[in-house]
């Protein structure tokens, strides 16, 4: 049976909803127009000619050929475009295409789909995706996309996740409903299913949360689960080289900022030497300025060697996207406050940094010793041990005996001719992650010098140490500022973890003293999303939810609408038993008793067909309920006119006789399910 006009619009207005979600960002609006023109117009024309009989090939043919003969014109009119505007050849030459592709495209699938049912799912499939399509931007923790729904949504104090999750299953559920070709019946079912699925789901359902990214062996953090995203030229490895960066903390500086390219972020520190490598200090000895432990209830202070005389106090807030094992600041912390946690959905902590800043130049600190005094013996040892390889010591001290004689014997001079060394003559690459060998970064050193920023922070230090320079390697995050917006609050991504070398100068503290290899075959760095910062900076200043005063956010009630939910199914179930005992029992005119008939046989799968007459439908079951078909007959004579009490006796006693029948010849277990369908006099025709 056809679709009425009515359901052929809504399935064209479906599909062109479908083609705009494709199209929006990449068409113009001339064409954007004429694909939505030709969406509708291949559905209405494809109604017309559902009847044709044609083969499945001469349906395809006939659609490539539409789009064949867009690409064709669209060509002919860029040749003679020299004797047109361009704003006109450009607008007319997409109109084109677009259009008659679009018209050709799916006037061939809805035709193909009025004969063979497979084709409704590709249908279902191209709304669907169309759909996916336009909120995939929300991945990847991109919470300001798409811009049309977000905005909406946060300025209303909503979360995005729940408004797309229902307009998901919404879209699927209509979807459903209108393309599938399948009996009323199971479309309703998918329908209720997709339903009820997606209230599970919002109501069950968690904030998903980034993973921790995973360390390398030598501690940092890569932007994949499972290796780096630029870890080779494997076209395999091409989707993760696509994917964006991961956010993975977000930090709100209360203070200026002062001039610099790189903001360091340390999480934690490598200062002893276990065989050829650095590790962390497990005794507790050494590195007592890092932090290690979250601030649970109290603030976190840590002993800071930093002199304040060359640096400058910093107040953040950070607030973190994954969990670390470690919390990191700007600068060199001093100490960490615990603070509420204003979006718990968002966020896994929230804790405040005071740090100290170094705001002098290592230019400015020559002339000044590396190793105080009052330290010990065994930190001496400790910040200077470097693997007993003499080829460490043979390098520093050819690298040092040509720097200007006026600073000889000057630690950090011999620091800055190391630096500049390993700059010079380093290539920054991430396609040597790992190294063989006992020795990683004695490969890396006395090698090809190609390696990444472990290699170079670990090559320093050894250098460093070598010449009795204190001297460790740092662990966190370098972000570039000079790609950051212009507000307060700077964004981390994944890919932005860093390993850096730091060396103490008397006087002074530990100072960052990074590597930046001149060469690299390494991309750019991707610009930062000003407006995903600007918003998870936004969201990181609002005040937790327990201290509103004036003015709470909207929280959707998810309890109530659960509850609701379960009232208004419970409401409809209800309704629709009413309904079918009132039908089931009626009593009276010959109609009333002749369609309670009817739903029996639907409540048991028998309903007559679409197209199908009653003396038809009474002939298909006559073997199952005999009496079904003088009962047809008598209920078709006395509509007829025929009206007088002896017929309607008979219609009674046919219609007793008609249940008798059909309850003998009905399994116990469909009788059984019949009894409880609600909906079954829905079918009856």
């Amino acid at each position: 049976m056809k679709d009425s006009r009515a359901i052929v619009f809504l399935k064209g207005a479906l599909l062109c909803g479908a083609v705009v979600l494709y199209l929006w960002s990449l068409a113009t609006p001339p064409g954007l127009v004429a694909a939505v023109v030709g969406t509708l117009g291949a559905a209405l024309v494809a109604h017309r000619l559902e009847d044709a009989k044609l083969r499945l090939l001469s349906w395809v043919v006939l659609g490539a050929g539409l789009g064949l003969t867009g690409q064709l014109a669209a060509g002919v009119l860029s040749a003679f475009g020299s004797f047109l505007p361009p704003w006109f050849t450009l607008m007319t030459a997409d109109a084109l295409v677009l259009g008659l592709t679009t018209f050709g495209f799916f006037l061939a699938l809805r035709l193909l789909s009025s004969r063979w049912h497979v084709f409704s799912i590709v249908e279902l499939a191209v709304v669907v995706g169309a759909v996916a399509h336009a909120f995939a931007d929300h991945r990847h923790m991109r919470i300001h996309q798409p811009r049309f729904l977000s905005d909406w949504a946060w300025s209303h104090g909503i979360e995005p996740e729940p408004v797309l999750s229902v307009l998901g299953v919404t879209a699927m559920a209509v979807s459903a409903l209108l393309l599938l070709r399948a009996s009323r019946a199971r479309r309703l079912l998918a329908m209720v299913a997709l339903f009820l699925g997606g209230i599970l789901v919002l109501l069950l359902g968690e904030q998903p949360r980034l993973d921790v990214p995973k360390a390398d062996e030598l501690g940092v953090r890569s932007n994949n689960s499972d290796d780096d995203q630029n870890k080779n030229d494997d076209p395999k490895n091409q989707n993760k080289r696509n994917k964006p960066p991961e956010p993975i903390a977000i930090a709100v500086l209360h203070d200026d900022l002062p001039e610099t390219d790189v903001l360091y972020f340390r999480q934690a520190v490598r200062s002893k030497l276990v065989g050829d490598r650095l590790v962390e200090d497990p005794s507790g000895t050494f590195d007592s300025d890092v932090p290690t432990r979250f601030p649970a209830g109290s603030p976190v202070q840590v002993q800071t060697p930093q002199v304040p005389e060359f640096h400058r106090k910093l107040h953040t807030s950070m607030f973190l996207l994954v969990d670390h094992a470690q919390l990191f600041g700007v600068g060199f912390p001093e100490a960490l406050t615990p603070v509420p946690n204003p979006n718990p959905r968002r966020f896994v902590a929230a804790y405040d940094v005071d740090s100290q800043f170094l705001i002098r130049p290592i230019e400015r600190m020559l002339g000044r010793g590396t190793v105080p005094a009052e330290w010990s013996p065994a930190q001496r040892a400790h910040y200077t041990e470097y693997p007993p390889d003499p080829r460490y010591a043979e390098l520093s001290e050819r690298l040092v005996r040509d720097v200007d004689p006026r600073f000889v014997g000057d630690d950090v001079v011999k620091a800055l001719a190391i630096k500049q060394y390993l700059e010079k003559e380093g290539f920054y690459s991430l396609k040597d992650k790992t190294l063989e060998g006992s020795d990683p970064v004695a490969q890396f050193l006395f090698g090809d010098l190609h390696g990444y920023c472990v290699h170079f922070a670990h090559a320093a230090v050894f250098l460093l140490r070598s010449q009795g320079i204190p001297a460790r390697v740092a662990i966190g995050y370098g972000v570039q500022t000079q790609q950051r917006g212009a507000g307060s609050a700077v964004l981390i991504f994944a890919n932005e973890a860093h390993a850096w070398p730091e060396m103490f100068i008397e006087g002074v503290g530990w100072v960052t003293f990074d590597i930046a290899p001149e060469r690299s075959d390494e991309p750019p760095s991707p610009h930062v999303d000003q407006d995903l910062e600007a918003a998870l900076g936004e969201l990181a200043r609002k005040p937790p939810p327990d201290t509103l005063e004036d003015s709470t956010p909207f929280v959707i009630p998810w309890a109530l609408l659960g509850f609701g939910s379960l009232a208004l199914v419970s409401g409809a179930l209800v309704l629709a038993f009413g309904v079918k005992l009132v039908r089931r029992f009626g009593r009276g005119s010959h109609r009333r008793v002749y369609r309670a008939v009817l739903d029996a046989l639907s409540d048991v799968g028998q309903p007559r067909r679409y197209g199908e007459s009653r003396e038809h439908h009474a002939q298909r079951l006559a073997a199952r309920a005999p009496s079904f078909v003088p009962l047809t007959s008598a209920h078709l004579a006395l509509a007829f006119g025929h009206d007088d009490a002896q017929a309607r006796a008979q219609v009674d006693a046919l219609a007793r006789a008609t249940r008798q029948e059909l309850r003998r010849s009905t399994p116990f277990l469909l009788r059984l399910a019949g009894f409880f369908n609600p909906v079954g006099w829905w079918f009856t025709r």
